[in-house]
């Protein structure tokens, strides 16, 4: 595991100093802190990488070349599942240097060329140059696991693991996207392949994209899509016959995601997801596994009773790591490393979770992240379900009742329910606006709606309307949505936009920011694609999120805990941020001064908001829509501090 820095001259201007490159890779040292390499190649390209050895510590040093009269080298970010048996393959015909599995990818090229991604099992992004084409290749994952970003000077692309790589070069400054700023107050995270920054985009998962000399970059090519199936078309059998080879794949998964040579643990947070993988890993390695649960001193976020029960259950060495009010002083360090602002900051867990995990020595864990994404395990997934029956005419009339109803047993803020039903007549235009598909998180983004147009409009700058997609929104809508079962469509849609531009940047980057690899199997493309064919019936049945996942784990953990109903992982806003307690920079980011300065939001309606805050009742829907707005607004605000302000000191 490691992170990786590019510089590729496709204009006139030489190749900058080799000291850039080792700016570039000093900005991204923690993704990497067992070893460092660059090249500098055909005075055209710059190579380089900082490495995190798991595979073979003492060899897989970079950049990796194959054949030397091949020419071709390689920078790699990420880890091949299916290395031994492309080494038994490769080693007939070439000369493989070392155990790495970055060994391999130089090999794979030279046998596959550019196919050589759908070849490959595993998380990845990487860089390679044709020496003998002057061509660069670079590539990402199916699902986005490990990041890629880049930037097109007039002289130079410039391309990373990390954005902050990118902006040590001095080759590309940083400044906010206001297009970004109107889909983070939507979405909550800016529409792929767009980023906070203008000017940097992602590389979009399943994507590769080449440039030759000469020509420039090619449009990105996309080399695999989630196989979902048509209505009718979806596998066949009985459930027990397609949970047990769910749970098959699934073994399977782990168990190629427990290769290492160095120590693997797991984190469980008592849920179905971690604990299923937790219990697979477990059985797997004769049951000597070590797990870590972050745990809250406030019983509305902590689930401890349900990570000690699984870790006694598995008979695994338990860890755990206390959430409380100072952990609000690592927000600066989480908008650093994720770099971009989130509504509600759980991305501070996966920190202080990191943290421990590698003072453990402990550089390798196990997570249940995906499985929500591929089975459609949040709520948004069942109020989709619902709202199609309740739109039918026989269940209108009782929409307000049964909203008001669900509101109650499942202890949902008061007025959600009346907010959705004031909001539904306007659904069929959002749908045709949103290239046929209701988006799943739709009634979330608009409750970022408050003081939208007055907060972000500064200048007089034209503000997008929620319920209007953000350019390129289409791009993300599969052709043959009208085909797949609603259900799928928006499974679709998640691993499109918010699995890869949300819940894998907060994995990714919280882990590696203290030298953590996170293995994700529930989004091994094998697994991905068994549970794209299963019917959505058995995805969701009736009201049942991940029917089918708890019947496949059924044996391998304790009842109550396959039973479960999912609780979301969150942590406090109001008593971190926004109370007496609150850590001395909130006071200082939303200034007047401040917001002046950054001149991202109109400081009377931050005022305006914060008051509004401090009015509202905690835990109220108006109190909870204020909470995250005003999150964003303070995680912006920090963001331009540390990067752009930061930049021009």
């Amino acid at each position: 595991m490691c992170g990786i820095a590019v510089i590729l001259r496709v204009g006139d201007r030489p190749l900058p100093d080799p000291g850039v490159m080792g700016r570039m890779l000093a900005a991204i040292a923690h993704r990497g802190p067992d070893g460092t390499g660059s090249v500098t190649l055909d005075g055209r390209v710059m190579l380089g990488a900082v490495r995190l050895a798991v595979i073979d510590p003492h060899g897989g040093k970079q950049p990796v070349q194959g054949c030397p009269s091949a020419r071709v080298t390689c920078v790699y970010n990420g880890e091949l599942y299916d290395a031994a048996d492309h080494r038994r393959t490769l080693s007939r015909a070439h000369a493989i240097a070392d155990a790495c599995d970055t060994t391999l990818l130089p090999h794979l090229y030279e046998e596959h060329g550019e196919a050589m991604v759908e070849e490959m099992r595993g998380m990845f992004a990487f860089a390679l140059w044709d020496g003998a084409r002057r061509r660069l290749l670079l590539a990402r994952d199916r699902l986005g696991i490990k990041p890629l970003y880049y930037a097109l000077t007039q002289d130079f692309l410039v391309a990373a693991s990390e954005m902050k790589a990118i902006f040590a070069s001095g080759l590309v400054a940083p400044q906010i996207d206001r297009d970004a700023l109107d889909d983070l107050f939507s979405l909550s995270y800016p529409c792929p392949p767009r980023t906070m920054f203008r000017g940097i985009v992602e590389l979009r998962p399943g994507h590769r994209m080449t440039v030759e000399e000469g020509r420039g970059p090619a449009a990105p090519v996309r080399w695999w899509r989630a196989p979902f199936r048509p209505r009718g078309e979806h596998v066949r059998g009985s459930v027990a016959d397609v949970a047990h080879a769910l749970r098959e794949q699934l073994r399977d998964a782990v168990h190629t995601h427990l290769v290492a040579d160095v120590p693997v643990a797991a984190r469980v947070s008592g849920g179905i997801d971690s604990s299923a993988i937790a219990a697979l890993a477990a059985r797997d390695t004769g049951g000597a596994l070590t797990t870590f649960s972050i745990v809250f001193d406030d019983p509305q976020y902590d689930e401890r009773v349900h990570a000690r029960a699984v870790a006694r259950h598995l008979g695994a060495a338990s860890r755990e790591v206390l959430a409380d009010v100072s952990a609000a002083e690592r927000l600066p360090e989480m908008v650093r490393a994720l770099e971009m602002p989130q509504p509600i900051p759980v991305a501070i867990g996966g920190l202080l979770l990191a943290e421990r995990e590698r003072a453990e020595g402990v550089p390798v864990v196990l997570t249940g992240e995906g499985a929500d994404e591929i089975f459609g395990g949040y709520d948004v997934f069942r109020a989709a379900r619902a709202r199609r029956a309740l739109a039918k005419p026989w269940g209108r009339p009782f929409r307000r009742f049964v909203y008001r109803a669900v509101e109650r047993a499942t202890r949902q803020p008061t007025g959600l329910a009346d907010f959705l039903v004031a909001s539904a007549p306007r659904d069929a235009a959002v749908t045709g606006a949103f290239h046929g598909l209701r988006p799943p998180w739709l009634d979330v983004w608009r409750m970022l709606d408050v003081e939208r147009e007055p907060l972000l409009g500064v200048g007089g700058r034209r503000v997008r309307p929620i319920e209007e997609p953000p350019e390129g929104f289409g791009a993300l809508v599969r052709d043959d949505v009208a085909e797949l079962d609603p259900l799928d469509a928006e499974l679709a849609l998640e691993l499109e936009t918010r699995l890869p531009s949300w819940i894998l940047v907060i994995g990714d980057r919280t882990a590696m920011a203290h030298g953590v690899e996170m293995r994700v199997p529930f989004l091994d493309h094998r697994v991905v694609e068994l549970v794209a064919s299963i019917p959505p019936g058995m995805k969701m049945r009736g009201m049942r999120e991940k029917a089918i996942l708890r019947g496949a784990v059924q044996g391998l953990l304790p009842k109550h805990i396959v039973a479960r109903r999912k609780q979301p992982f969150m942590t406090p806003v109001r008593p971190w941020f926004f109370s007496a307690r609150a850590p001395a920079f909130v006071h200082d980011d939303l200034s007047p001064r401040a917001l002046s300065e950054a001149g991202l939001f109109a400081p009377e309606a931050v005022a305006r908001l914060r008051s509004a805050l401090d009015r509202s009742t905690p835990g109220s829907l108006e109190g909870i829509r204020l909470e995250l707005v005003m999150m964003l607004v303070l995680g912006t605000q920090i963001l331009h501090r540390l990067f752009v302000a930061g930049e021009a000191r």
